[in-house]
């Protein structure tokens, strides 16, 4: 069944997107409407499944982690066994995203591993009595991603944008900054005064600590977790193959997706093909208007597949551990 939400819902949603943490009255305020009508209305976006929840983007390289993407095609899958794969796959640690899609794969997780090594032996204790229903899998890593703000919902442009590149590091993160983190990735709106009781530190105490995570780039925006499939959305994923790519093609590409109002997000990947981006679309027809205008500005592009994503299983987590 398709919500239909009125501008209002779709500014709260639109200004909470990446900087969840805003206060009530700062974003009624901002509205021109009471703090209670805000209250009040993301409570019945939330208790609607329009928004799933709020989490934190957590770049993944500045805490010492890569994120391997596997897609798996399954085999004598039985409905009943896909829903306890499913159940399995969101009770393991390391893996931030289960997706069940339609397209050239069946599902698909992000697993954070420290290196390759790590990533093995992940993926074969989590998968050891699953890799019997996996016809074919395709891996790949994430080298890099580009958030944009959900301009879609309300038509328009935005410049805005959160992004983590850059190489590896290995910081030294202690067990309140863990705490922090871990609250933080699975409610971006979790109160100073409950992360204060978890930590043992006073409210101002860990206001300082988020302070000092985001200015290492480990905190990079607050997000809304927003099921595009409940307000009638289509949200593809789209892999590109280019013919030949540069650092400047690359360029290019990104900001030609950053103004385009139906990409959400960029990823930058090794392994299957040169880019990936998500796009939200309300129909096929425009879909295919975006790919076929693509094709016309980029010929570089040798050819594109796509996948739809059918369900999001548990919110996004970018600190699964």
């Amino acid at each position: 069944m398709l919500d239909k939400i009125d501008l209002l819902d779709r500014r709260i949603i639109y200004e909470l997107d990446f900087n969840a943490r805003m206060p009530l009255s700062q974003l009624a305020k901002k509205l021109h409407v009471s703090k209670q009508t805000v209250k009040n209305r993301i409570d019945k976006l939330l208790e609607r499944n329009i928004i799933l929840g709020f989490y934190t983007d957590i770049s993944a390289s500045k805490i010492g982690y890569e994120i391997y993407i596997v897609y798996f095609k399954f085999y004598k899958m039985s409905p009943e066994k896909e829903a306890e794969f499913i159940n399995h796959m969101c009770s393991q640690k390391n893996i931030g995203v289960n997706i069940s899609i339609n397209g050239k794969w069946d599902y698909g997780i992000d697993i954070w591993a420290r290196d390759v090594v790590e990533f093995e032996e992940i993926y074969r204790n989590a998968m050891s009595d699953w890799e019997k229903y996996v016809r074919e899998k395709d891996i790949m890593i994430e080298t890099g991603f580009y958030y944009f703000k959900p301009t879609q919902i309300l038509n328009l442009k935005s410049n805005e944008m959160i992004a983590m590149e850059g190489p590896i590091e290995r910081p030294e993160l202690d067990a309140t900054d863990t705490t922090i983190l871990r609250k933080l990735s699975s409610n971006a709106r979790v109160p100073l005064t409950h992360l204060a009781e978890v930590t043992g530190l006073t409210p101002n105490g860990v206001k300082a600590r988020i302070k000092t995570l985001q200015s290492r780039g480990i905190i990079l925006g607050y997000r809304v977790f927003i099921n595009y499939q409940k307000l009638g959305f289509l949200h593809y994923r789209v892999f590109l193959h280019m013919e030949s790519y540069t650092p400047q093609l690359e360029k290019k590409l990104i900001e030609y997706l950053k103004q385009n109002k139906t990409c959400p997000s960029i990823t930058k990947t090794i392994g299957y093909c040169e880019l990936e981006f998500r796009a939200v679309v309300s129909s096929v027809d425009e879909f295919y208007a975006l790919m076929n205008d693509m094709k016309n500005t980029f010929p570089e592009i040798k050819e594109y597949e796509s996948i739809i994503y059918a369900k999001m299983h548990g919110a996004w987590n970018y600190f699964p551990f």
